[in-house]
């Protein structure tokens, strides 16, 4: 593709934009419906109204009154659609411990979502899903919680929502984290007209990170069915049935009914995904509970998709049955199947809702209880059996990663993780791309060399213009098989799987260090394009761990933490290449930098090669000095 000059408003990948108020701009108080006109889709953010007086004394009291009405804060000049929501808990959001219930939580979430959503494109939002959420801390009655929720990318006619959930006690004034969550909302304006969004407005260095991971979010989205299936076979072949007590999962079955009326809809009668989801887990809580003869709490939902709308006076039939447990966890599959009047007398449903939830239970002490072993009695049960076992395989490999610690550098490549792990290799180069801090090291003919240190972290960056398109660029870099034909470091490279057109896996062998043995390395490559001009080519690197490619006697087994490439294009002809690398104490790492010129149109096999290599191990205690640097920086040139 051909490349495109980078626009004005965006910076390159050695200038961050300068920090504002941490990524957010401050906002002014206003209710549901009120605030600026709308002005048609992917209008420009207006400065919202200044903040009205309470008629209130005290700061207390006109907190207290603030929270009382569930005040919505929303931006002016926003970076897309920046929306705050602020509520008391009061006895009514609360469960029989005293804890604000999961349902009303998630009304309030897809709420505050939704408005940012509609804040930014201009026009009425409706939930397409909601991705896997977790529950972190509970809420109890006299707290207030607070969900920040802003657009972090707009694609055509959709948009995902981050969702920031805290939790605030108001005599200890101690905050923390309730929840993160992502929503998918499309835009649905009146009439068959149909819209495409604008771009969201990044102020910060904190939208840029959100805007280009959104996309990486969204291929683990697309591709999750795909896996589930996978991992469906691999679930159906293993005998899992042993447990001779076990209960039967039919005695789980709970079904109810709720008729839609105004309060439960927009203002163009669709049914709010909010009262859905809130519905959904009041059915599922009493089928959990008939399992575990306790009041079960909610952990986790995996991901809420909606297959169709609903709208008042339809009729919303609840079936809920328990799929599968796991110690000290249960999984309640629950379906949703919405009737018009006609539809009702004929019997004829249509499926707009399906989701997984996993309760927890605990006893008077706060222990955890465990749930007894279900045997299915149906082909169908058997399927929802398997199909729980797969989720939770996915679901333990997403909380591995996002909870994983930052110095771990090898993650199992298994078919359970492989999106994530993907996620994780591009996003861990996309962080270490904006850190803040860099200082710069030393400056070589057309090559500039910056370190970061952080506490027993030291970062590499490597920055040089050449004169050819950043897609011949990106092209080279990221086939690692190339590398033998002029790299000298690399004895092998061998393409151990090639997952899809993105993500490959290397085996690469090097030389030895001296008095050491050679080296090997399990690499996963993950390279994407750009979705605009103003985007760079991505191509990451990190370590994984694959069975059929255990350490060898042979060789010494290093690791690549986080290091890769990002490929922007300056004009048609040229390009600006960065490479970053992470190093840690104790881990050895091999970075290879590859710069070319080319004289007009002549072939790649016409080029100059310049090779950047450190080795060895780095020790928190050293400090690269650029005398150091210049002993460690090999420039060769065929």
């Amino acid at each position: 593709m051909p490349a495109s000059p980078r626009p004005a408003g965006t910076f390159p990948p050695h200038r961050s934009p300068a920090p504002s108020s941490g990524g957010r701009v401050h906002l002014g108080h206003g209710r549901r419906g009120a605030g600026p006109s709308r002005q048609g889709p992917g209008r420009a953010a207006r400065s919202c109204s200044s903040r009205r007086s309470l008629p209130v004394a005290g700061a207390a009291s006109a907190a207290a009154a603030l929270f009382a009405r569930g005040a919505m804060e929303r931006c002016g000049a926003a970076a897309g659609g920046d929306v705050r929501m602020c509520q008391t808990v009061f006895p009514a959001h609360a469960n029989h411990r005293g804890e604000l219930s999961a349902g009303q939580l998630l009304k309030w979430m897809d709420a505050t979502a939704c408005l940012a959503a509609e804040k930014h494109a201009g026009v009425s939002c409706v939930t397409a899903s909601m991705d896997d959420i977790q529950f972190e801390e509970a809420a109890r009655v006299g707290q207030v919680i607070t969900i920040k929720a802003k657009v972090n990318r707009a694609f055509k006619t959709s948009m995902e929502v981050g969702i920031k959930v805290t939790v605030q006690d108001v005599l200890t004034n101690v905050e923390k984290i309730v929840s993160v969550a992502y929503a998918t909302y499309v835009a649905k304006p009146v009439g068959a007209k149909k819209i495409e969004l604008e771009p969201v407005q990044l102020l910060s260095t904190e939208d840029h990170l959100e805007h280009t991971l959104a996309t990486e979010r969204r291929r683990i989205r697309l591709g999750y069915e795909q896996v589930f299936q996978k991992l469906m076979q691999e679930s159906n072949k293993e005998d899992t049935f042993k447990e001779e007590d076990a209960v039967s999962t039919d005695l789980t079955h709970v079904q109810s009914i709720e008729l839609v009326q105004p309060p439960h809809a927009n203002h163009h009668g669709n049914t709010f995904g909010g009262q859905i989801m809130a519905w959904m887990e009041t059915v599922a809580s009493i089928s959990a509970s008939r399992l575990c003869r306790s009041y079960p709490i909610l952990k986790s939902v995996n991901m809420f998709k909606f297959w169709g709308p609903s709208v008042v006076g339809d009729r919303l039939v609840f079936n809920a049955i328990v799929n599968n447990t796991f110690q000290n966890s249960v999984e309640v599959g629950v379906r949703v199947e919405a009737y018009n009047c006609e539809e009702w007398i004929k019997d004829q449903a249509r499926h707009i809702n399906s989701a997984f939830l996993i309760f927890n239970a605990v006893n008077d002490k706060g222990e955890l209880l465990i749930f007894p072993g279900v045997k299915p009695t149906t082909k169908d049960s058997v399927r929802r059996y398997h199909g729980a076992i797969a989720r939770r395989r996915i679901r333990l490999a997403r909380k591995c990663m996002l909870f994983a610690k930052e110095d771990k550098p090898s993650d199992p490549w298994e078919t359970s993780n492989q999106a994530y792990v993907s996620y994780s290799n591009v996003a861990a180069l996309t962080h270490l791309a904006a850190k803040q801090g860099w200082e710069i090291t030393s400056m070589l003919e057309h090559i500039k060399i910056w370190t970061h240190e952080e506490r027993d972290v030291l970062s590499l960056k490597v920055e040089m213009q050449v004169k050819i398109p950043s897609h011949v660029a990106f092209s080279l870099l990221s086939d690692f098989t190339r590398r033998q034909q002029w790299d000298k470091h690399f004895l092998t490279c061998e393409v151990l799987q090639a997952v899809n057109e993105d993500e490959k896996i290397y085996y690469v062998t090097s030389p030895p260090m001296t008095g050491h043995k050679p080296r090997d390395f399990v690499i996963l490559v993950s390279q994407r394009q750009p979705c605009k001009p103003s985007e760079p080519y991505v191509v990451a690197v990190k370590s994984v761990t694959l069975t059929s490619k255990p350490p060898s006697p042979e060789y010494c087994r290093s690791e690549i933490l986080c290091a890769g490439f990002q490929i922007y294009s300056d004009s048609d002809s040229s390009c600006t290449v960065c490479y970053f690398n992470q190093m840690t104490s104790g881990y050895t790492s091999i970075i290879i930098f590859i710069t070319l010129s080319l004289e007009g149109l002549q072939t790649w096999l016409q080029t100059d090669w310049f090779v950047v290599m450190i080795g060895g191990c780095w020790s928190p205690t050293q400090v690269l000095r650029p005398p150091l640097l210049h002993q460690t920086v090999l420039l060769a040139a065929n």
